[in-house]
């Protein structure tokens, strides 16, 4: 399958998750959606590291389990986030965190950087600017 294809099921199920998010924090603990939402996660997860081969202990295993500390933490913080504020800021401002690997890609892994990116980067950053107000 293409990967922009895959790009927009992801998107499209991650904007679903995050709507169903915040309807959800109206009248739930922000501790009992994470755990529940990320246990279920699991499921799909398991059933194409199982047919993919994907569950072996690698080397990479550990930067793996470094990674999903970090996304635990921060889905905790998402989780929090929406409980207290509006969904109209809370998404934007989170999903934001794209940025992050992509200035570590320019840095870090030496990858072109266009004019292209410079302009979609400053988008997204105003994007989010005008949607917090």
């Amino acid at each position: 399958m293409d990967y922009r294809v895959l790009c927009l099921i992801a998107l499209a199920c991650w904007g679903a998750w995050g709507f169903a998010s915040k309807l959800l924090s109206r009248h739930a603990e922000p501790g009992t959606i994470a755990f529940w939402a990320t246990a279920t996660s699991m499921a799909p997860i398991a059933l194409y590291a199982a047919v993919s081969r994907g569950a072996r202990w690698t080397r990479p295993v550990p930067g793996a389990l470094a990674a999903g500390l970090l996304a635990g933490v921060a889905t905790i913080a998402f989780y929090l986030a929406l409980r207290r504020g509006p969904a109209s800021v809370v998404l934007p401002l989170t999903g934001l965190y794209v940025v992050i690997p992509a200035i570590l890609g320019f840095v870090v892994l030496k990858e072109p950087v266009t004019a292209a990116h410079v302009i979609g980067l400053a988008c997204a950053a105003l994007a989010v600017f005008f949607l917090s107000r």
